[in-house]
C-alpha cells in the first residue's frame, strides 16, 4: 500500500508498490500481521464516553444498592461543596436488589446537595430530594410527550424520571463549558485510538457540543473523524430544535439529524407491540406518527439524512411508516435505524426495499444479556438483535458500540459478540442469528462506512479513500483471540503505538 497526502495512492503487490518508492519513502513492514481499514463506530456517545473519565462517577459493575450508595458517599466526600454530583452506570438485573434504585436510597447519600444518578442506558434517571426540589418538580409538572415521572405510594415523586422526562431535571443542571467538552471528547479519543477507532458518530449532539466540535475542527485539535448528528427533540421538552448548517471538513461531518422513537430493552422502556414478561408494560414511545413525519421531512428537505433510535418492535414499525412516506416523496433520502433490537420478518423487507440501514451494537447482547432473559420470553429472546437475519434479507449492517451505555466498546469485543451471542455468563442468545468473522469485519468498517454515507472515503483500504488504517498483533486467520491493535493511522500519520 502507498500512501501519499494522506490518501491511498496505490495497493498491489510488493513489487508493484516497491516501484513506486522514492528516496524520501517511508516503509512500514507489518511482519506478516493484519492490516485492516480503521475501524469504525456509527454510534458512539464520544463526550459521555470522555465524561465518565473526567467529571461523572462511573458506577458501572455495582452489585446491590448499599455498593452504590458507597460509591456515592465517597464520591460526595471527594468533591466538595454545593454543586450538583452526578453519577451513571448502575444496571439494576445486576444487583442483589433486583431492582431501581429511588430517591429514598439516594437520601441517605446526601440530601444537601442535588445527586442525579443516570441507568447504563441512559434512558432512565433517579434523583434525590434536592435535585427534586431545586427543579421545581412535583406530583402536577407537566411530562413531556413521551416520558414518565414515576410516583411513590404517598403520590409524590419517587426520582426515578425516564425517556424525555429526564429533562425535568437535566435542564436544571448547571452546562458543561466548550472548556470542558474538549477534555471529554480528548478522554475518549485517546480510548478509541488504542482500539483502532478511526472515525466515529456521536448521535446525539446539543448545539452547545456541535459548537465546540466545530471549534476544536477549526484548531485542527481533533484527532479522529468525527461524524455529529444534531438532536431535533431534546428531553424535558415539547420544543424542536432548529436544523443547523450542513457542516463539511476533513475530521467533522454534520449531514444527518437524530431522532428517538423509543426507550431501552434493558430497562423495559423500548416500545413493544406486546408487553414484556412477567409484566404490563410495553416500553415508552417517543414519537406518533403525526408529530414524527413533518419535522423529519423537513430535514429531509434540507438534504439531512435521517437517524432514529428504535429498539421495539411498535417503535420500528412506527418508524418505517413515516420513513415509507419520506422515500415516496424523496426516493434518495439517506435513512437509518439505530439498533433495531426486535424487527420482525416484515420489517426486514420493508427495510430492505427502502434501502435503510441498520446500525445496531452486538456488544449489548454481552454486556445487556440478563436484562433480556429477564425481560423477553424465549421467542423474543431469540429474535433479538437479529444479524442473520438482517444480512440474509440484504439490508446493510453497521456494528457499533453505544459506549458508555456498555463499558467495553473495543470492536473486537463487538464482533465476537457478533459472532457467539454469548452474555457474561456464557449464555447464547439466538444461536440462528450469529454472523461470521468477516461479515462482523465488514460491518465494523464498510458497513459502518456505507451508514455514514462516507463509503468513498472510508471502510476499506483501496486507492483513493483516506489512509486510516490499523496494524494488529497477529494474523487473523489464526483467529481473533488475543488480537489487539500494535498501530493507528490516520491520514497516514501514526496516532497510536502499543507498548507493553
Amino acid at each position: 500500500m502507498l500512501v501519499e497526502n494522506n490518501l491511498i495512492k496505490a495497493v498491489g503487490s510488493n513489487e508493484e508498490i516497491f516501484a513506486l518508492q522514492n528516496s524520501g519513502t517511508q516503509c512500514i513492514n507489518a511482519n506478516g500481521n493484519t492490516v485492516l481499514p480503521g475501524f469504525i463506530d456509527a454510534h458512539i456517545h464520544i463526550w459521555k464516553v470522555g465524561n465518565l473519565k473526567t467529571f461523572l462517577l462511573d458506577v458501572r459493575g455495582v452489585s446491590s444498592i448499599e455498593e452504590l450508595q458507597d460509591k456515592l458517599s465517597d464520591f460526595v466526600k471527594c468533591n466538595p461543596g454545593d454543586g450538583w454530583l452526578q453519577a451513571r452506570g448502575f444496571n439494576e438485573a445486576l444487583m442483589k436488589e433486583g431492582r431501581l434504585p429511588a430517591k429514598d436510597d439516594l437520601d441517605k447519600v446526601t440530601t444537601n446537595r442535588p445527586l442525579w444518578l443516570i441507568r447504563t442506558c441512559a434512558h432512565i434517571g433517579v434523583a434525590n430530594s434536592k435535585a427534586i426540589e431545586l427543579s421545581g418538580v412535583n406530583n402536577q409538572t407537566h411530562i413531556p410527550v413521551g416520558g414518565e415521572m414515576r410516583l411513590g405510594n404517598n403520590g409524590k415523586p419517587n426520582g426515578i424520571f425516564t425517556e424525555t422526562a429526564l429533562g425535568l431535571i437535566t435542564n436544571h443542571i448547571p452546562p458543561y463549558s466548550s472548556h470542558d467538552y474538549a477534555m471529554m471528547i480528548k478522554a475518549a479519543e485517546d480510548e478509541m485510538i488504542s482500539y483502532g477507532i478511526t472515525s466515529a458518530t456521536d448521535p446525539a449532539v446539543m448545539p452547545d457540543l456541535l459548537a465546540c466540535y466545530q471549534q476544536l475542527e477549526k484548531e485542527k485539535k481533533l484527532r479522529i473523524r468525527v461524524n455529529a448528528f444534531p438532536v431535533r427533540v431534546p428531553d424535558g421538552a415539547d420544543e424542536i430544535l432548529a436544523l443547523p448548517g450542513k457542516y463539511y471538513s476533513d475530521k467533522l461531518i454534520v449531514h444527518t439529524v437524530k431522532f428517538f422513537a423509543d426507550g431501552g430493552l434493558s430497562g423495559m422502556t423500548a416500545a413493544m407491540m406486546q408487553p414484556y414478561k412477567n409484566s404490563s408494560s410495553t416500553g415508552v414511545l417517543r414519537l406518533t406518527e403525526n408529530f414524527f413525519y413533518p419535522i423529519a421531512y423537513e430535514a429531509v428537505q434540507n438534504n439531512f439524512g435521517i437517524a432514529t433510535h428504535a429498539i421495539g418492535d411498535k417503535a420500528i414499525d412506527v418508524v418505517l411508516n413515516v420513513y415509507k412516506k419520506i422515500k415516496n416523496k424523496n426516493a434518495g433520502a439517506h435513512l437509518r435505524i439505530e439498533h433495531l433490537g426486535l424487527p420482525s420478518p416484515s420489517h426486514l423487507q420493508r427495510m430492505k426495499a427502502m434501502n435503510i440501514h441498520c446500525v445496531s451494537q452486538s456488544i449489548f447482547l454481552k454486556e445487556l444479556g440478563k436484562n433480556f432473559a429477564l425481560y423477553l420470553e424465549e421467542k423474543r429472546l431469540n429474535s433479538i438483535y437479529p444479524y442473520r437475519s438482517v444480512l440474509d434479507a440484504g439490508i446493510n449492517l453497521s456494528l457499533s458500540s453505544d459506549a458508555p451505555v456498555v463499558k467495553d466498546f473495543n470492536p473486537f469485543t463487538g464482533i465476537k459478540a457478533a459472532m457467539n451471542r454469548q452474555d457474561v455468563n456464557g449464555n447464547i442468545l439466538g444461536p440462528a442469528q450469529k454472523i461470521s468473522l468477516q461479515e462482523s469485519l465488514y460491518a465494523y468498517t464498510m458497513g459502518s462506512a456505507k451508514a455514514n454515507g462516507n463509503e468513498n472515503q472510508a471502510g476499506s483500504i483501496e486507492a483513493g479513500k483516506c489512509a486510516d488504517f490499523i496494524i494488529l498483533n497477529k494474523n487473523l486467520h489464526e483467529g481473533i483471540d488475543d488480537a489487539k491493535v500494535l498501530q493507528t493511522f490516520i491520514n497516514g500519520e501514526l496516532q497510536y503505538l502499543y507498548k507493553e
